[in-house]
């Protein structure tokens, strides 16, 4: 399974500690958790109204919007740079899951 290394350092040195950029941070993180289907309120992985849910978290990284700029912006993020990392990530992710049910 991948590892949600999506992000640059939480806080790179000599960077002072910020509580309004790291909240901005973890809001990025929160969202990463929905598009993958690892948030502690989804129980459901497999249902179809789950992978709705997936489709629709991923689609605020993938599709360009001002919310997720924002976001990123705030967060102390590039949010070209974060969709270039999210695109690579989800890609993997999806090439990794095909080529495990391959292997069944």
């Amino acid at each position: 399974m991948a590892k949600l290394n999506l992000f640059p350092k939480a806080l790179n040195y000599g960077e002072t500690k910020d509580p309004l950029r790291s909240l901005w941070r973890n809001v990025l993180i929160v969202a990463l958790e929905d598009a993958v289907g690892r948030h502690w309120r989804n129980k459901s992985y497999g249902s179809p109204r789950n992978n709705l849910f997936m489709k629709s978290a991923r689609e605020y990284f993938l599709e360009p919007n001002r919310d997720f700029a924002l976001v990123c912006h705030y967060a102390g993020f590039d949010h070209e740079y974060i969709r270039m990392k999210a695109k690579k990530f989800f890609n993997e992710r999806e090439k990794n899951a095909k080529k495990d049910m391959h292997c069944m």
